[in-house]
Parts: C-alpha cells; sequence; structure tokens
C-alpha cells in the first residue's frame, strides 16, 4: 500500500484534471447502473480524488468514498464541493480492512482502482462483507486480452508506467475474483475503451524519465498483435474496459 500512496500522493492534482477520469461512457454506464439498483446508501472503494462518487452520491441518501491516499482525498473534497454534494463523506482506510459495519451499503462502486489492490481477493471480500444481502458491486476496470503475450505487454507497459500497478486481470479474472468473494459476476459490457495520450498519460504519473522512454519504446516497437489490439499510433493508444456487476 505504500507504494500506492507514495504514487498518489505526488500526483493527486494532476487526476482532478484528468478528462479520462471526470467523465467517460464507462462512468456514464456505473452510474446508470447504480441508479436503476437504487437503496439508501452508497460505498466507492479507491475513490480517489471523487469523480465517481460526485456522480453517484446524489443518487442516495447517504454516500461513503474510502481511499488509501490522504491527498487525494483532500484534493476529492474540493471535486465533491465542486459538485454541490452534500451526503458524502471521505475515509482514509485500506480496502483490504473497510472500517464499514458489516451489511450496511446498498450499493458499491469501484472504477479503475481495482488493478491497484495488493490483495484483490482480500478487498473483494470485503466489498462483499459491507454489502446488504441483494445489494450490488458495480465494478469498472482495465482488463487484458486472453492472450498471453498481450496481457504481459499491457501489464508491463503499466508497471513500468507506475509501479504501484498490480494487475490488469484477464475478463475472466475479473469475474473470478467477484465471484470467489461470494458475489454473482455479470459482465455488463466488455466492449469499451479508453484512449490514452501517450505524452499524457505519462505526465499524470509522473513516471521517471527513464521509465518513460522504456514505455515510448515497447509502444514504437510493439508487435502487430498489441498494435492492433491497443489501438497503438505515435501519439496514443486504448486500453479495453469492462463493466462488471457482482450481486450479493
Amino acid at each position: 500500500m505504500k507504494d500506492v500512496q507514495r504514487q498518489f500522493g505526488r500526483t493527486a492534482a494532476a487526476y482532478v484534471a484528468s478528462p479520462t477520469h471526470a467523465a467517460s461512457e464507462d462512468l456514464d454506464r456505473l452510474v446508470a447502473l447504480a441508479r436503476a439498483h437504487g437503496g439508501e446508501r452508497v460505498v466507492d472503494v479507491g475513490t480517489g480524488v471523487g469523480h465517481t462518487l460526485r456522480r453517484v452520491a446524489p443518487l442516495f441518501r447517504a454516500a461513503i468514498g474510502l481511499d488509501a491516499t490522504r491527498e487525494m482525498l483532500a484534493a476529492g473534497g474540493g471535486v465533491l464541493a465542486d459538485g454541490g454534494v452534500t451526503n458524502a463523506l471521505l475515509v482514509q482506510a485500506d480496502a483490504r480492512a473497510m472500517p464499514l459495519a458489516t451489511a450496511a451499503f446498498d450499493v458499491a462502486t469501484c472504477r479503475v482502482a481495482a488493478h491497484h489492490f495488493t490483495d484483490p481477493a482480500r478487498s473483494f471480500g470485503e466489498i462483499a462483507r459491507v454489502l446488504r444481502p441483494g445489494g450490488i458491486l458495480v465494478l469498472v476496470d482495465n482488463y487484458a486480452p486472453d492472450e498471453p503475450a498481450l496481457d504481459a505487454f499491457i501489464n508491463t507497459l503499466e508497471t513500468l508506467r507506475d509501479a504501484s500497478h498490480i494487475r490488469n486481470q484477464t475478463l475472466d479474472g475479473w469475474r473470478a475474483l467477484v465471484e470467489d468473494a461470494g458475489m454473482r459476476a455479470t459482465i455488463d459490457s466488455a466492449a469499451m475503451v479508453t484512449k490514452l495520450s501517450t505524452d499524457a498519460w505519462l505526465a499524470r504519473s509522473q513516471t521517471p524519465h527513464d521509465r518513460a522512454e522504456r514505455v515510448r519504446a515497447m509502444l514504437r516497437d510493439a508487435p502487430p498483435a498489441a498494435v492492433e489490439r491497443f489501438r497503438i499510433t505515435p501519439t496514443e493508444f486504448a486500453v479495453p474496459k469492462v463493466v462488471l456487476v457482482g450481486r450479493r
């Protein structure tokens, strides 16, 4: 967890301004799923600077955003205030041991955060614990292709860019983590992608120069299968996103 706190503690401001985090097709879908389920209470796990919480909190009577990094939560206070959100509480906590009551939430959301979980099985177990029977998790994250070479390519690229990256799971991997935690998993969508400017992606994470150059070299020299799958051009590439619903 120290790697995550170190990485995001120094880059929090960049995530406030990140267009891919603040607004996207996958966020719209997450909000629609949370709204359709409804209920009284929502928790956003790995809330970061609160872009997801800003959208989902108004749908519920009470909302909590959890994150391990103090600086991200401090920035998140501004994001929520700018959005007029008044019913959300930001809490610094480890996803592996949430300071929340059992069966207390109708909906849990986790967007583009679980690939940083150092113990994903334990973290998803905690999410299942805090959900009420019939409650849902809406998970959005990057996923790796089933082909081992492409899986290795995207996860190596991600780790070079940000050492706190743990793993983009395959679709089956994400599904298994959710189901092993005691939830019924359904893939809502695996067709969305996030297009990333290579320069902006590296700048946002403040990747050291030598590692950034290795990222650029990987993209420049990528094998044809990776070029096609990740839509690599001289200036950008794309990562596939999964929207998954886990029902308690």
